[in-house]
């Protein structure tokens, strides 16, 4: 995950470099990119910060997340959704928000029976959001 995520800052700040800009725009974007990747790192890569989500909870088509200070957030399953043997990314809709969440869940990341529960109710058992 972590390298994901460096790989496509690295890729954004590459592209960054080609475009025409002063250096001082250049200077503020890099600093920002360099931002992000941090804390996108903190919080979804190491689960560290405190609006980490950490856990979710498959209520129909509703998910409930639940982040590192215990709160609980609950948004609708989107039709975006992908599930797929070696991954899950559920897109998620929380009311409130502008943006929708994107949760990418790998095998790794609970037991083996569990993720294939998952990956089951997602394909033929949830109702999904429109």
């Amino acid at each position: 995950m972590e390298l994901c995520i460096l790989f496509g800052h690295a890729l954004a700040i590459s592209a960054l470099y080609f475009v025409p800009i002063p250096q001082l725009a250049f200077n503020l974007l890099f600093v920002v990119l360099l931002c992000s990747a941090r804390y996108l790192i903190l919080r979804d890569a190491r689960l560290i910060l405190a609006d980490a989500r950490v856990a979710l909870r498959l209520e129909g088509e509703h998910v409930v997340l639940f982040n590192r200070k215990g709160d609980e957030s609950v948004g609708k399953l989107l039709r975006s959704s992908l599930v797929m043997p070696q991954m899950v990314i559920l897109n998620i809709a929380l009311p409130k928000h502008f943006w929708r969440i994107n949760i990418v869940l790998m095998p790794d990341s609970m037991d083996a029976e569990s993720f294939r529960q998952l990956r089951v109710a997602l394909k033929w058992g949830v109702i999904l959001a429109a």
